[in-house]
C-alpha cells in the first residue's frame, strides 16, 4: 500500500521534543499495528473520494476499483466494503490503543489525530479537501472562527 504517513508520523515524533520519549520512538520507528491501521484510514478515505470525484487518466487503480473488478460488484458496493476496512482499521487502532502503557500514549495520540485528520481533510471520503482546499477552509473557519452561540 503505498501511503506516506508512516514517514510523516516518525517525522512529527522526531519534532516532539520532551513530550516523546525514546522509548516511545523506538515503538514507532518498529512501525506497530497501530501505524498501519492509520496508514491503512489514509489510503482507503483517499480513494473512495477519489472514486466519488472521478479517475483522472494516469492514475493508478484506486482501493474501489480493485475491489469491483476482483468481486465483480458494483462501485456502490465497493466503496461500502471498502468503508467496512477502514471501520477494521479504526477498530484496530483504538483496541492497540487502549493496550498500551502510558509511556507510548503521547507517540500513539500522534497516531490517532493524524486519522482524524484524514477524516477531516477527506470529509468522510465524500470530497478530496488536500486536493480541492476550499472545503476544508470552510470547516476550518467553521471551527476556529465561526462564533458558536449559545
Amino acid at each position: 500500500m503505498a501511503t506516506a504517513s508512516q514517514f510523516f508520523f516518525l517525522m512529527a515524533l522526531m519534532g516532539a521534543g520532551q513530550v516523546v520519549n525514546n522509548e516511545a520512538f523506538e515503538w514507532a520507528h518498529n512501525m506497530p499495528d497501530m501505524s498501519h491501521a492509520t496508514a491503512e484510514i489514509g489510503r482507503f478515505i483517499n480513494d473512495i473520494a477519489a472514486y466519488k470525484l472521478g479517475k483522472c487518466k494516469n492514475d493508478a487503480p484506486s482501493a474501489v476499483e480493485c475491489y469491483m473488478k476482483e468481486y465483480g460488484m458494483t462501485g456502490e458496493e465497493a466503496m461500502a466494503a471498502v468503508a467496512e476496512m477502514i471501520e477494521q482499521a479504526w477498530r484496530r487502532m483504538n483496541r492497540a490503543y487502549m493496550e498500551l502503557k502510558g509511556t507510548l500514549k503521547p507517540a500513539a495520540q500522534c497516531l490517532l489525530n493524524l486519522g482524524r485528520s484524514f477524516e477531516t481533510f477527506y470529509l468522510h471520503g465524500s470530497k478530496d479537501g488536500l486536493t480541492y482546499g476550499r472545503d476544508v477552509k470552510e470547516l476550518i473557519t467553521l471551527y476556529f472562527l465561526k462564533e458558536v452561540h449559545v
